[in-house]
């Protein structure tokens, strides 16, 4: 209403007026809820307004409601202190009342409550509703957010920070074992600290008859009065509509209600807790349980020590490893934290979508030092790129030069939602032409540089899950048949490029990598990879053979888990698939062993491929066995050697290696919600913002003030600050009305700077007086204390510092001094003289008190003041009043030189008198006019010989100190006298 144009008034005013209607609509329809005829009459006086289009029945309208929502008001803080009052009164606020009046508001203000969540402007900002200041500032708000908002990635993209770092199985299964460990502590903790958010006031532990104990929280905000004096407790368990959580209705000591029936009131709500562990759900009850214990209120010291806890066990496993062994114990830990749960827990899940997350805190809780000193170089040197048979490859039938290095690029997707590419970093390749292609995207899970990066790179095959043997005996058709599962056998990571070998083919028995795990004779899980070749490396993979094992479950969820067994002497296992057998379900928590037994399995027989005595794959399809037995080399019981040509069939992925020397970053790092949209922009929204641009930059300027201070008001000037964003407005109006004018720089007045202000000192000798009261009006009256004019600009906030404030209009108060007055011979090369040094708005300030202390007549002062305004308009000073400020500060601060030497000064033989000070030591023969200061530290700051200045470097510091020494000196005097007086008295 005070910042909008008419249309926005006229669209506020139709929102409400529709409103309304909708009330009156409701009352008069099937659903009766009457208006408090009070707020009734003001509706349809609005509505009457609201009607008219007449900019005068606007603002009356908006007076109408704004009386309207201040009658709400009013009658809502005296309901909302009654509900404060409530534990001192028994007097509770009308609810109903209460609702009634929110009913009126013609839309939901969410932003009241939506401000006090604890993720807003960490993950996401608010959604603002409406239009109002407050709303136009969140909406700008907001922007600032999405410009500045840290992005994180899936740590599985930064899997290969440990690249070339070798540890062993039982390194991996230990850190399985300590991250489990450290995840219970540490979740725990988090659950703790969630409840310390969520339930005030303490809890109580209730047991029923079957002997559960239930916790119930939240006593104290649903107040059940006769907890306390419980002997008998009947529970009902039913969901708590606003928040979603269980809640107890209690009977305690078989109360009963006015009809007779028993009286049941809300108690409090579940413990996560309980409910997980006795499996409670809406519609129970439980009769004649009983109180066992009141638990006081969490606490915040009591989940800062969990939080504690769970890092001091990670600093103690660390401690645990040797110096020389932490490196790969690092290594072994950040293959745990940074992979993806399916690849640790089961591989074979089909339902990918209650895949949990891996929590990686564990590792930077342990091995926070290892990890920062894998940063020092790029470890995002392997790109694995994909889709390469798509449309949009430009490079599809290239055979790359695997030692050849290609100049790369990093973009973002330009291709539509709906294609295969979209949202994705694009590697582009230059051609032979100079001109970068694209190639193909990095896939979700590899290192993903920043949009924009250059660099050389190798394009290399990907990985390989079969190979083409192609078979040409003499007097046959060549046959070509495919060799699969290569990645299970010896040959796994081997790649063959059209290589002559001799293959060994037959139907014979293959070894079977599945060794299982039994427990009391049934199927407990799958013995993983690697603990399958621990124990073949001491030839104990037989059937039957027995372990002795303690089991530890690694996984809370019932879906996903996997077992660490550990043997007597501290060897560890690991058993997968637990899930997929025989105690599906069941949680190993072990303190003794248990007796295991290896159950393998026989040679199972194949159609199978060996090279040079080793299995390298399986012949899997129809075609291809048939062509093989009708060339007489596959045959049942016995391997048939054959020459054949093998080429590997690289997957549907390539390896972009980046030469980490050649990688140029770019200037501006562009983030994927920028680049790809994925943030959702309300058009609608963002208009608003535009057209109300005028309103929030009224919201947020800055006031102007007027302030002086007593030496400015000396000197005839006052200081104007204002807003420096109008900084070109501010300086053309002073312009027009010939006021002179001069900015100080920001760095001179750092607080008003933050602030946002700029400060113009003004001659007040040039403002014409309307002008003046015309100003004195707008801006208030001259502030003349400082304290209350530091006070007014410390309340205003902060600038943000992204938004640079305007160049100055006028440029610094300094100049160089241009006066061409003759120079004495120096004694000193080292010291300049005073025409050398750059003449200052302070050396004006410091003349004229040295004038004043002169006691030079009134017309000689004034004429400095207009030389100080001048000096400040236009920077320059002209030679004859250069030469006047240096003779009148020379001439006092012989002055007060003398006074000192006269009542301080220590004689010698020669007539000169020395006064050796805490700053300043001066030397004086007055007979013979000479005088020399210098500082403590040797500089001499003024000699003067037979009444000529030779060395000349006198600052307004330098008159400052003496004249401090002179008042000083005047004080001593002063007292000595008294005391003297009163001795002859």
């Amino acid at each position: 209403r005070t910042y909008g144009t008419n249309e926005q008034k006229l669209n506020y005013i139709r929102q409400v007026s529709t409103h309304y209607q909708t009330l009156f609509e409701q009352e008069n329809g099937e659903k009766s809820k009457p208006i408090t005829q009070g707020y009734k009459s003001l509706m349809q006086q609005f509505v009457a307004l609201a009607q008219s289009q007449a900019p005068e029945a606007i603002e009356q309208a908006a007076d109408v409601n704004r009386l309207l929502y201040r009658q709400a008001t009013e009658e809502g803080c005296y309901q909302n202190q009654i509900a404060v009052d409530l534990f001192k009164s028994s007097k509770k606020p009308e609810m109903d009342l209460i609702r009634e009046n929110s009913r009126y508001l013609y839309r939901d203000v969410n932003y009241i409550k939506d401000k006090k969540s604890r993720s807003v402007y960490i993950n996401e900002g608010i959604t603002p509703t409406g239009y109002s200041p407050v709303e136009l500032l969140i909406s700008q708000t907001n922007k600032y957010f999405q410009e500045s908002q840290l992005e994180s990635r899936p740590i599985v993209q930064f899997s290969n920070l440990f690249k070339g770092v070798e540890f062993t199985p039982q390194q991996r299964f230990s850190a399985y074992a300590a991250k489990y460990k450290f995840d219970r502590l540490y979740n725990t903790a988090v659950a703790m600290e969630k409840r310390r958010q969520t339930e005030r006031g303490p809890s109580v532990i209730i047991q029923t008859q079957q002997k559960r104990k239930l916790e119930i929280t939240n006593l104290v905000r649903y107040g059940h009065p006769s907890i306390k004096k419980a002997q008998t407790i009947n529970l009902k368990l039913e969901t708590d509509n606003p928040s979603s959580k269980l809640l107890a209705l209690a009977q305690i000591n078989n109360e009963l209600g006015e009809d007779g029936q028993p009286k049941y009131r809300r108690l409090g709500t579940l413990s996560p807790q309980s409910i997980e562990e006795n499996g409670l759900k809406p519609g129970m009850s439980a009769s004649n349980a009983c109180v066992v214990e009141f638990r006081p209120e969490l606490t915040k010291e009591q989940t800062r020590l969990m939080f504690s806890q769970a890092y001091k066990f990670a600093e103690e496993f660390r401690s645990s490893i040797p110096q020389q062994e932490r490196l790969s114990a690092a290594a072994a830990a950040w293959s745990v934290g940074a992979a993806r749960q399916d690849e640790l827990e089961d591989r074979q899940s089909q339902n990918k979508s209650t895949i949990q997350k891996k929590n990686p805190n564990f590792v930077f809780a342990a091995f926070g030092d290892e990890i920062i000193s894998r940063l020092g170089e790029l470890q995002f040197t392997e790109l694995r790129v994909g889709t390469l048979s798509n449309e949009a490859n430009q490079f599809k039938d290239k055979t790359w030069n695997r030692d050849e290095k290609y100049a790369i690029e990093i973009r973002a997707s330009h291709h539509p939602p709906e294609h295969e590419r979209h949202a994705s970093r694009l590697v582009f390749v230059q051609d032979g032409d100079s001109e970068y292609k694209e190639f193909a995207p990095l896939e979700p899970r590899t290192g993903q540089l920043p949009i924009g990066t250059k660099a050389m790179a190798n394009v290399l095959p990907g990985e390989t899950y079969t190979a083409s043997a192609t078979i040409s005996l003499p007097g046959n058709e060549p046959i070509e048949f495919t060799i699969r599962e290569i990645k299970k056998f010896a040959y796994a990571d081997k790649l063959f490029h059209a290589q002559e070998v001799m293959l060994s083919i037959g139907t014979v028995p293959v070894p079977n990598e599945t060794v299982k795990i039994k427990l009391d004779g049934q199927v407990l899980g799958e013995l993983d990879a690697d603990s399958l070749k621990q124990l073949q490396a001491f030839n104990y993979v037989k059937d039957g053979n027995p372990l002795n094992l303690k089991l530890t479950t690694i996984s809370d969820s019932k879906n996903y888990a996997f077992l660490i067994a550990e043997s007597p002497n501290g060897n560890l296992l690991k058993i997968d698939k637990i899930n997929s057998y025989d105690y599906k379900g069941k949680i190993f928590r072990d303190g003794e062993y248990r007796k295991i037994t290896l159950e393998v399995p026989p040679l199972k027989t194949r159609d199978a491929v060996f090279l040079d005595g080793e299995p390298l794959g399986v012949v899997h399809f129809k075609k291809d066995k048939e062509a093989l037995k009708e060339l007489g080399v596959l045959n049942f019981g016995r391997l048939t050697p054959v020459p054949a040509t093998l080429q590997s069939n690289i997957s549907t992925t390539m390896i972009v290696k980046i030469d980490p020397a050649t990688v140029e970053y770019p200037e501006v790092w562009t983030k994927e919600s920028q680049a790809f949209s994925q943030q959702i922009t309300n058009e609608e929204q963002q208009a608003a913002i535009e057209k109300t641009a005028a309103i929030l930059y009224k919201i947020k300027e800055r006031p102007t003030i007027l302030f002086a201070t007593s030496e400015d008001k000396m000197l005839g000037l006052t200081q104007l600050v204002v807003d420096n964003h109008k900084l070109s407005a501010v300086t053309n109006w002073l312009t027009d009305k010939n006021i002179a004018i001069s900015q100080l720089p920001p760095e001179d007045v750092p607080l008003e700077t933050k602030k946002g202000l700029a400060v113009f000192t003004l001659a007040n000798s040039s403002i014409p007086e309307p002008v003046f009261g015309l100003m004195t009006k707008k801006f208030g009256e001259v502030i003349e204390s400082e304290s209350e004019y530091k006070e007014k600009v410390l309340t205003l906030p902060e600038r943000p510092k992204h938004l640079k404030p305007p160049q100055p209009v006028v440029s610094t108060l300094s100049c160089q001094a241009s006066a061409q007055t003759p120079q004495p011979q120096q004694q000193n090369k080292a010291a300049p003289s005073q025409e050398s040094q750059t003449v200052t708005i302070d050396h004006l300030r410091s003349w004229y008190i040295a004038a004043d202390n002169l006691s030079k007549p009134e017309a000689y002062k004034q004429r400095i003041v207009e030389i100080a305004l001048e000096f400040k308009v236009t920077n320059q000073l002209s030679a004859k009043a250069l030469a006047a400020m240096e003779k009148d500060t020379v001439s006092r601060i012989a002055q007060i030189s003398q006074k000192l030497a006269s009542n301080l000064g220590q004689s010698a033989d020669d007539g000169t008198a020395r006064v050796q000070g805490k700053v300043y030591d001066l030397m004086l023969n007055e007979k013979q006019k000479d005088l020399a200061i210098a500082h403590k530290n040797g500089e001499q700051i003024l000699v003067v010989k037979s009444g000529q200045v030779q060395i000349n470097k006198v600052t307004p510091q330098v008159l400052h100190s003496f004249e401090s020494a002179n008042s000083k000196l005047d004080e001593v005097l002063e007292k000595n006298q008294k005391q003297a007086t009163g001795l002859q008295r």
